[in-house]
């Protein structure tokens, strides 16, 4: 299906205002006040100092970086010393960085950059801000993969414009993907495997594609652990790509059909091997290296903690069950600050439900793809067993239960949205309806963006009161590192584009029409092997 100059304008006006919201979000949150951006920004820090990789559990905080993480009392700007300063003499604290689980390679990268701004030299705070920028620019191409992978699937340009759209309404994003944060280049090579899969699930039979698919996950395991939650998606993906032979596809019963059909399974299989031979070769021996020195690919920085439950006592899989839902839902769309801050409990629950619902009535409905489906929805059903499996554990270990791994779902963000577009795509037939439906993210997306923000303000500079002070004025006022106007430039910028880009949607969404329910196929002269 063609792709419009009016599509193009439209992804471009919501790629922009995603890009201007993670930017404002860099400049308002108080620098090393993201999740885990202290300990992300601490390993940096060790790199740039020439230090090397150490072995997992043995990276230790610089006492200085600590010094200027208190939350209570943030250090305005006057106070803010060089990297050098704040770096010393090496002296560290015994507080371990978890970031040692990781290999080295994003830490790497914003060394590199924090060095060619000469950045032990200048103020900690602007070389964080870089840093963070830096991430922001690597989150730009997350809503164009959206839009990509959704139309891939459904074939509707409004409905992959609404969920690219849909990324601003989930304020977690923002605030990981403005920080320095190792899950950045994780989340958007997820994204990259999910449009990807979609082209080979749709009909692509190009090996450049396979190779591609395989680089995604090459990229996504080269900077942690959690790029390999991507891999049983897109082997189901690969393996249950549509036919790529008419012959294969005729019910035909003579040898020649049998052979291409035994010849195309053959493909399939040499084709899944590529994918997963191009991560293993080029960031798997880094893993496989983990697992001789330690016995495990991902070993646990902190010692093991086991404290076994009083006699008569045991796992409550209710109490399990309540607390993992409300802090997986809570933790992906809006758990901000240090996990603290979350967002209204009417926002958060009503968006869980209303998706889940989605799903399930789509899984009882006919006109639904729930082939494409069910394959998309590996992703985010493997994130999940995989955190629900390890907290479970951590539970029995009576360790307690403290469920903050909703950025675990972002890498399927992609997949996410594929899946509930698929779904809506589905059920909701009558063309107006389905109009009221896209405009209505162009009405909550902003307000809950918004309220985030209100959020990040309230709790940094407010003590959690909802209020605009003059006292809490001048806390924010000397706590950015680019001073008032690079934000008052920011928020301009933002409510300028962001509002016309939701104008120009607004009418653009009643305007197209897309026919068609059935996921996007090659020409039949194109959709061979051979």
């Amino acid at each position: 299906m063609r792709i419009t100059r009016s599509e193009l304008l439209a992804v471009a006006g919501v790629s922009a205002t995603f890009v201007l919201l993670l930017a404002t979000w860099a400049a308002v949150n108080p620098p090393l006040q993201g999740p885990e951006e202290a300990a992300n920004v601490d390993a940096v820090l060790h790199l740039l100092a020439g230090q090397p990789w150490p072995a997992t559990g043995h990276l230790h905080f610089f006492q200085g970086l600590l010094a200027q993480d208190v939350a209570a009392r943030l250090p305005p700007v006057s106070e803010r010393g060089s990297i050098a300063a704040i770096v010393g003499d090496g002296t560290e604290n015994a507080l371990r960085n978890p970031m040692s689980q990781h290999p080295p390679t994003f830490f790497a990268v914003q060394a590199a950059v924090a060095l060619a701004l000469d950045g032990g030299s200048r103020r900690w705070d602007h070389v964080v801000l870089v840093m963070r920028l830096v991430d922001v620019l690597v989150m730009a191409p997350l809503p164009a993969l959206v839009w990509a992978s959704v139309r891939r699937a459904t074939r509707s340009p409004r409905l992959a414009v609404a969920a690219a759209a849909v990324l601003l309404a989930v304020p977690q994003i923002a605030q990981v993907g403005s920080s320095v944060s190792v899950w950045v280049p994780v989340i958007v090579a997820g994204a990259l495997s999910t449009w990807l899969a979609v082209r080979v699930l749709t009909g692509d039979r190009s090996w450049w594609t396979v190779l591609a698919l395989g680089g995604s996950l090459a990229v996504g395991t080269a900077v942690s652990a959690a790029g390999f939650l991507a891999v049983p998606f897109v082997l189901v993906a690969v393996l249950a790509g549509r036919l790529g032979s008419a012959a294969a596809r005729r019910p035909g019963r003579d040898v020649l059909g049998r052979d291409v059909l035994v010849r195309d399974v053959l493909v399939r299989v040499g084709r899944c091997l590529v994918v997963f031979l191009v991560p293993a070769v080029t960031t798997g021996w880094w893993y496989a290296r983990q697992f001789v020195r330690t016995g495990s690919p991902q070993p646990d920085p902190y010692a093991p903690v086991r404290d076994p439950w009083p006699a008569g006592q045991g796992p409550d899989v209710v109490q399990f069950v309540g607390t993992f839902w409300n802090g997986m839902s809570d933790s992906f769309l809006g758990l901000l600050g240090r996990y603290q801050w979350p967002l209204s409990p009417v926002i958060v629950d009503t968006a869980t439900v209303v998706a889940l619902a989605a799903l399930v009535w789509a899984a009882a409905s006919r006109r639904v793809d729930r082939r494409s489906m069910t394959v998309v929805g590996t992703f985010p059903v493997t994130v999940l067993v995989v955190v629900l499996a390890r907290d479970w554990a951590t539970y029995v270990g009576h360790v307690g239960i403290t469920v903050t791994q909703g950025r675990f779902l972002f890498p399927a963000i992609a997949a996410l949205l594929v899946v509930q577009a698929l779904a809506w795509r589905g059920l909701v037939v009558r063309r107006a309806v389905r109009v009221r439906l896209a405009r209505a993210v162009l009405l909550v997306a902003p307000v809950v963006a918004v309220a985030a923000l209100g959020l990040l303000y309230s709790g940094s500079f407010e003590g959690l009161q909802f209020r605009v002070s003059a006292a809490g004025r001048q806390a924010l006022w000397t706590s950015l590192p680019a001073g008032r106007g690079a934000l008052a430039t920011l928020v301009g910028l933002l409510a300028v584009v962001g509002l016309a880009t939701a104008v120009a949607l607004w009418r653009w969404f009643d305007r197209d029409d897309t026919a068609g329910t059935a996921p996007a196929r090659l020409p039949a002269d194109r959709r061979t092997d051979h």
